[in-house]
């Protein structure tokens, strides 16, 4: 009989949104259920595991058999190991029903996922041991509203960010959001209902996959974050509203191996689903009437020609009013080699190569085209294979003809 896997939730959110108090409710509210945790902090003294720890020794009945604190750096890049081992360790014990691993404000969940896939320090995988059950997002309904208008403010004045900056607050909370299957909206008698709309409609467009709740002070019943088994590989990762806008069907695309001369596909509205936590009195208030006066808009950008690199910089750095979101791929004159890969959030701007397009092994005869993998051979077209633009825009009344044009004119 195979060993049970150790279900792990992994607990995501910027500084102060609420992770601590939220764990605490799921402390006290553990029936019995024996939850070990791990608390990350990236300071010499861990304040949330002492916070925790206070909360374990007044609860009568049985408590947490296992608090582990990791310091001094944080889980998603310089202490892995670190991480890999804590979880083995609590993974062997038989006593244990889940593990909630709170990670510091300023981690990347993608990351904490990829530790998991990858052999620790002693060459086992955590997932030999342990499943992830779900990634939590907590957000400050609140902060998270001022933030975004804050950077919706700046127009479309960005900062250019080179890829060893440090990462921005507003580019790290998004995509916290972007990767999760739960996003817990914590704080919300602090905002009022037509916030609470606006939240609604941002969320939805940033992650229309996550189911998404709202709260007070943390308060969320158990089952609801633990053991709903919402993680899944492929699905969460690629959860984000941009990737999914890169996923829905184009209307507008022709056969597998069109004309090389193919025109630049155009720009196209895509609806956002009703969010899960909208009650059946809140619904009219999302129709495309209310949408259209939030003016919250995404736009997806497609074409098969390379683009000049100083006029695509230009135009993103300086042409794009209301713009807040935007991810892809991008295919630069003069490197056919490497995938480009362009993420704005708010006032920054990166533009990254994260590796090399599939023609390019098959133009150099490392691969054949039976080795293409099949979602990547969905957007092949000759004679240029996957090198392609594929662009998500989201923002405050985009204005799509002009930003079609000033991207059409950065083709090469």
């Amino acid at each position: 009989m195979a060993k049970r896997l150790l279900e792990v939730t992994i607990l995501s959110g910027f500084l102060g949104a609420g992770k601590t108090t939220l764990l605490n409710h799921l402390i006290h509210h553990a029936e019995g259920e024996r939850i070990a945790i791990i608390v990350n902090d990236i300071g010499e003294v861990n304040i949330d595991a002492s916070l925790i720890q206070s909360e374990v020794r007044q609860l009568d009945g049985e408590a947490p058999r296992e608090i582990v604190e990791l310091n001094g750096g944080c889980i998603c890049c310089s202490i892995q190991g670190d991480l890999a081992l804590a979880v083995l360790d609590i993974a062997k014990k038989e006593d244990i029903d889940h593990l909630v691993i709170e990670s510091t404000g300023v981690a990347e969940p993608m990351q904490i996922v990829r530790t998991f896939m990858m052999p620790g320090p002693n060459g086992i995988a955590l997932e030999e041991v342990a499943c992830i059950d779900s990634l939590v997002t907590v957000i400050d309904a609140a902060f998270f509203l001022e933030e975004w208008r804050t950077h919706r403010a700046k127009g479309a004045a960005r900062e250019l960010l080179r890829q060893q900056d440090e990462r921005p607050v507003f580019e790290l909370m998004i995509e916290q959001i972007e990767c999760a299957d739960l996003l817990a909206l914590n704080k919300i008698d602090c905002v009022n209902e037509a916030e609470r709309r606006e939240l609604r409609v941002i969320l939805d467009e940033l992650n229309r996959r996550a189911t998404k709740l709202e709260c007070e002070q943390g308060r969320l019943p158990n089952p609801e974050v633990l053991h709903n088994r919402r993680f899944d590989s492929s699905s969460t990762l690629s959860g984000a509203g941009w990737l999914q806008s890169l996923e829905k069907e184009d209307p507008q695309r022709g056969p597998a191996d069109p004309v090389e001369e193919a025109p630049p596909r155009l720009f196209r509205p895509v609806e956002p689903s009703i969010s899960s936590l909208v009650q059946p009195s809140a619904v009219k208030a999302l129709d495309p009437i209310a949408k259209a006066k939030h003016g919250l808009v995404t736009l997806v950008y497609r074409a098969r020609k390379p683009f000049s690199p100083e006029r695509f910089a230009e135009v993103i750095n300086n042409r794009i009013p209301g713009l807040l979101r935007a991810k892809g791929y991008c295919w630069m004159k003069g490197n056919n080699e490497k995938v480009g890969f362009l993420s704005i959030a708010g006032s920054t701007t990166r533009c990254d190569f994260v590796g090399n397009w599939w023609a390019t092994a098959l133009d150099a005869g490392k691969i054949d085209r039976s080795q293409v993998p099949p979602e990547v051979e969905r957007k092949w077209e000759t004679p240029h294979g996957d090198r392609r633009q594929e662009l998500v825009f989201i923002g405050f009344r985009l204005d799509g003809d002009r930003l079609q044009a000033e991207l059409d004119a950065c083709l090469a």
